[in-house]
């Protein structure tokens, strides 16, 4: 009876001590799988994973613990003591007794103390990690505190890049307003050019048909000027012609005197012959008749001659006027062509400056074009530097809420790393005075 109930005994030591691995490796694959997924789906971020795997292995040193205190639990029922067995030093001289025989109890007690020793290994080396996750935990305190800090200025900058890139929004605005007005405002000086190369081709216009004008002009006063002198030069021989008949008239009226002082001497002559001399009186009578009058003719043509001379002078003096009148208006003719002549080069100066103006006015067009084009794109790109800036700041706030929650996490990670230490302190020196014999 009482071997089968040894028996029974080792066996319900054994299933507790599997069914004790099983939950732990069953914990152990199920925690790893859910944290992997998580991550692998992006639902949590490395730092939460990192608080996973610390949560974790605070389970695992409790389980390792668990375990621990069930092998023991365990050994004592092999050695065949209860719970309140003696020292810790019997304890491990009855082991070290039953793991120096051969059967299966001597091979699972040695497997039992290898398994211990390792157990306690672990248990130094999981308590050395700790110690460094403590010391990791306490860096990444002061890390995150520095990211706090850079953040709060980053969030500064950010927000000063918003406001700047809001004004400047606000600014590309108003610019593309003013490049509108400036925009119009070219429209009405290629509105007015173009006005201005109409007028100004029209003044070409006129221009050569006054010159053509004025050429004619100087032409008719050309003419005019050949007439009133062929009129002078008639007019001096006119002149002559009259000087000379006045000569001639002075002749005649010389021959007159002469002819009446002749029959004054015959009408003598035949006065003193008496009758025989009386038709010679007669005939001396007639020819002083005719003397008279051919000197009242000769004085008649005289007074004529006389007037025609002076008319004829005043003609000269006229003619002579005319002639230097028309002499000043070709000279002034002269200047107004040389005026209109140069006048046609000032317009055609102004039609090619009105030309190049248009040209200018054109490529100014073009650069209103290219100008207006990129104002556009600005404005557009201002606004979605604007949007881009809203939604960094909103990104920055959100990433403050988790470094804040990361800061939260690590102040709980050194918390429990401080305790897990303690703990693990604990579990260290039980296990020791548990096996303090075969060490």
């Amino acid at each position: 009876m009482e071997d089968k109930k040894m028996g029974d005994d080792k066996k319900m030591a054994w299933k507790k001590l599997l069914s004790v691995f099983g939950v732990f490796f069953l914990i152990m694959a199920v925690w790893q799988i859910v944290v992997l997924e998580l991550l692998k789906n992006g639902v949590i971020g490395t730092m939460v994973a990192m608080i996973l795997i610390c949560a974790a292995t605070v389970i695992i040193f409790g389980l390792v613990f668990a375990l621990i205190r069930t092998l023991l639990d365990v050994f004592r029922q092999l050695m065949g003591e209860g719970t309140e067995a003696g020292g810790s030093g019997g304890v491990a001289e009855k082991a070290n007794k039953l793991a120096e025989k051969d059967g299966e109890i001597g091979q699972l007690v040695r497997t039992f103390q290898e398994s211990i020793t390792s157990f306690s290994q672990v248990v130094l080396g999981i308590k050395k990690a700790t110690k460094e996750l403590g010391e990791v935990s306490e860096d990444f305190k002061h890390i995150f505190k520095s990211m706090t800090t850079s953040l709060d200025q980053t969030e500064q900058a950010v927000t000063t890049i918003t406001d700047n890139t809001i004004s400047q929004a606000d600014h590309t605005v108003d610019m593309k307003e003013k490049i509108n007005a400036i925009s119009r405002t070219i429209d009405e000086i290629a509105e007015n050019v173009s006005m201005l190369a109409q007028s100004a081709e029209h003044m070409k216009e006129s221009n050569k048909a006054a010159e053509a004008i004025m050429e004619e002009l100087v032409n008719i006063s050309k003419e005019s000027g050949i007439a009133i002198e062929n009129v002078r030069q008639q007019t001096d021989l006119t002149n002559q012609s009259a000087q000379e008949i006045r000569t001639a008239t002075e002749i005649i009226a010389g021959i007159s005197n002469q002819t009446n002082l002749l029959a004054l001497n015959a009408s003598i002559e035949a006065a003193r012959a008496g009758e025989h001399g009386r038709g010679f009186a007669v005939v001396a009578e007639e020819i002083r008749t005719l003397a008279d009058q051919s000197r009242e003719s000769t004085e008649q043509i005289n007074q004529i001659v006389n007037t025609l001379i002076d008319n004829s002078n005043i003609s000269v003096e006229i003619t002579q006027k005319v002639s230097e009148a028309f002499v000043k208006q070709n000279e002034k003719i002269h200047d107004t062509e040389e005026i209109f002549r140069s006048l046609n080069e000032e317009i055609k100066n102004t039609s090619d400056a009105v030309d190049g103006i248009s040209e200018e006015v054109s490529a100014l067009d073009d650069h209103k074009t290219v100008i207006e084009s990129g104002i556009t794109s600005l404005t557009e790109f201002a606004e979605q530097n604007a949007d881009s800036a809203k939604v960094t700041t909103e990104n920055m706030e959100e990433f403050q809420q988790i470094v804040d929650q990361c800061n939260q996490a690590t102040e709980r990670i050194v918390t429990v790393s401080d305790e897990l230490v303690g703990y693990l302190g604990k579990v260290n020196a039980n296990v020791k005075d548990k096996i303090g014999g075969r060490n």
